[in-house]
């Protein structure tokens, strides 16, 4: 068996026999028999207008795959943080993606968001990426594959770099939202000085203002006076040398919103983080909760909330979805305040697919779903948005849902207290 480098593309052709898991190694998805390099394309100018005729289209993988195993840093002091490759996704993941695209009917090569990854783009006479990559660097690092996947005339599922950009700050995504949608009060701390004349009531949280998948919220990022907010803020800045943001922390349950689709979004689901021990309310679905979740929480699907608070969560992550212009699919975070209104926390267009832990995909199969309908759906709502297929059936029979789900976009309170960015 050959050992794919970093960098390296992996080809999954007709006939793959493997299952989904098989032949993982060393943080990238191999397996043996299949060519490593992708066929080059057509000899000659290609004439616009012109496609290829080929028997089996050519999709792209596109993503970040964590290392398979941590080394601990030689120097304390020069500590990376333990959550540094959080967001990337598990080999298990990428092959099980792999295997399904390849059932749907393509050829896939699985690469690397590195600096290899512009040629390979260049070069492989791709039909389609998909795009799972979170990338490296600040907070356009979301936005690098699909920028690229313009440039180079790419169709690419998922968000375009600007909402990819804007919702991975989530400061500018709040002030995106600013009198449309209700969120915390906040602040940004770039420097320790931005704390002078801090005003916001305590309690707070603080965390990353341009990290995902809980990437430094950890269980102490609650903070009940000024000086733990300075000890928390400095080493945030530290650790993650990005801006800080700091909340009005808000007292109530944690629920996060699935969201498909484009022309007419459609809520997934809903799931009610609850914790198995404390008071829920000041529940913090923290880096250490999600690493031990079958321990610290359980999951609520549907939420154990009123009908009319689901109602209002629903309708605001389907106005978040198109206030930020997101597309295919989205999951949208909020807190449900004690006045019963979701406060919105921040909106994540780079979901994570993993078929056992991601949290969509928890909502998508508690609601009827199966992974590989979650999935086959976010493909087929990019293959119809960009005219890479028709668009012939995407409609479920109105019968078969177990009850009807409004789809309009309901307008929103604007008389709630909100911050005023300063």
């Amino acid at each position: 068996m050959t050992q794919v480098p970093e960098g390296q593309p992996l080809s999954v052709g007709p006939n793959l026999r493997q299952g989904p898991l098989d032949h993982v190694e060393a943080g990238h998805p191999e397996m043996s028999g299949l060519d490593a390099e992708p066929e080059e394309p057509p000899s000659g100018p290609r004439l616009t207008g012109q496609p290829q005729r080929r028997g089996r289209r050519r999709l792209a993988l596109v993503c970040n795959v964590k290392p398979g195993v941590a080394v601990a840093p030689a120097h304390p002091a020069a500590e990376i943080p333990l959550d540094e490759n959080e967001e990337f996704d598990s080999p298990e993941t990428i092959a099980a993606l792999a295997h399904l695209f390849s059932q749907e009917g393509y050829s896939v090569t699985v690469l690397e968001a590195d600096r290899t990854l512009p040629r390979r783009l260049a070069t492989g006479n791709f039909d389609l990426v998909f795009n799972i990559a979170e990338g490296r660097g600040g907070r356009c690092r979301e936005a690098l594959v699909p920028a690229l996947c313009e440039l180079l005339g790419l169709h690419y599922t998922g968000s375009d770099p600007l909402t990819l950009a804007a919702t991975l700050d989530k400061d500018v995504a709040k002030r995106l939202l600013l009198g449309q949608v209700k969120t915390p009060a906040w602040r940004v701390v770039r420097t320790l000085a931005d704390l002078r004349d801090f005003d916001l009531p305590y309690p707070v949280i603080a965390k990353p203002n341009d990290e995902g998948s809980s990437k430094g919220i950890h269980d102490d990022c609650k903070c009940a006076d000024f000086t733990s907010l300075e000890s928390l803020c400095r080493r945030l800045l530290d650790d993650y040398g990005r801006p800080v943001l700091v909340e009005a922390f808000i007292r109530g349950p944690e629920v996060t919103v699935g969201v498909v689709g484009n022309a007419r979004p459609e809520v997934v689901g809903l799931m009610h983080v609850v914790p198995t021990q404390g008071e829920p309310g000041d529940f913090i679905y923290s880096l250490q909760a999600k690493r031990d979740f079958a321990a610290r929480v359980r999951y609520a699907i549907p939420p154990e909330l009123p009908h009319d608070v689901c109602q209002r969560l629903e309708a605001a992550a389907l106005a978040v979805f198109r206030l930020l212009d997101c597309r295919d699919v989205a999951r949208i975070d909020f807190r449900v305040g004690p006045d019963g209104e979701p406060y919105f926390i921040e909106a994540n267009p780079l979901p994570g697919l993993s078929p056992t832990t991601g949290d969509i995909v928890l909502t998508a199969k508690a609601m009827g779903w199966t992974w590989e309908a979650l999935i086959t759906r976010i493909l087929r709502e990019a293959e119809f948005r960009q005219g890479v297929l028709r668009p012939i059936l995407v409609v479920r029979p109105e019968q078969k849902r177990k009850k009807p789900r409004t789809l309009h976009v309901v307008s929103l309170p604007t008389t709630a207290a909100v911050a005023v960015v300063r």
